[in-house]
């Protein structure tokens, strides 16, 4: 083999190696609209470290939902803001919150979302806490809590449930991560104020495309 077939040979191997693996997600200065608001479906957030009991775990409820009346007010937000096709629903039945539908990966969607109203006394209720336990019945899929303050910054942290098995999961508040409402890190965020907490949303995505269903009976602290 000469030696400009060898060089040429060697060239080429580098430029393999030094390819480019860049990509992209879409961000936000402020969120004034839901579709400004729905996270990048192609951005995947942070894992996080989730605590899972499968004993029963003492806590004061921040959401309760032993009646129908405490449902009220929690919303379902899709990835159609942005031009997918998931569905869901909100509905009560049983002492529980049952937030159910279909995520779909079409047309570059990928999340649903359930939200609860605002209220300016949750910071108040939730400051102090260590973790936050979610007392639910599951599907076997991962979900994320997230929480809002009063800025665009949010703090998630994910959960992986056991299907058909009625579970604690807790969730320790140093292993929420910062994000953006794109769902996007942020680098060197301050940590989380609990006592700024106003509204907490539950969500689907991770290309985790089927049917779901996840019923909560508690959020608490």
């Amino acid at each position: 083999m000469g030696s400009k077939t060898v060089i040429a040979i060697l060239t080429l191997a580098l430029l393999a190696a030094c390819g480019s693996n860049e990509s992209s997600s879409p961000n936000s200065d402020s969120a004034t609209s839901a579709a400004d608001s729905a996270p990048s479906t192609t951005t995947t957030a942070p894992s996080t470290t989730t605590t899972t009991t499968t004993a029963a775990t003492t806590s004061t409820a921040l959401f309760d939902f032993a009646d129908a009346a405490s449902a009220a007010g929690w919303a379902t937000q899709n990835d159609t803001v942005m031009g997918g096709v998931s569905q869901s629903t909100s509905t009560w039945a049983n002492g529980q919150l049952v937030f159910q539908g279909t995520l779909s990966l079409e047309n570059n969607g990928g999340f649903t979302s359930l939200v609860s109203p605002i209220d300016n006394e949750l910071g108040q209720r939730t400051a102090g806490a260590s973790a936050l336990v979610i007392d639910a019945l599951g599907d076997g899929k991962t979900y994320v809590l997230q929480l809002r303050g009063n800025d665009e910054t949010r703090f998630i942290q994910r959960f992986t449930t056991v299907a058909g098995t009625q579970q604690n999961y807790v969730l320790p508040i140093d292993k929420f991560a910062a994000v953006t409402s794109f769902l996007d890190p942020i680098s060197n965020a301050a940590p989380i104020e609990l006592a700024n907490v106003r509204q907490v949303a539950l969500y689907l995505l991770d290309k985790q495309a089927g049917a779901f269903g996840i019923s909560v009976t508690s959020i608490g602290r």
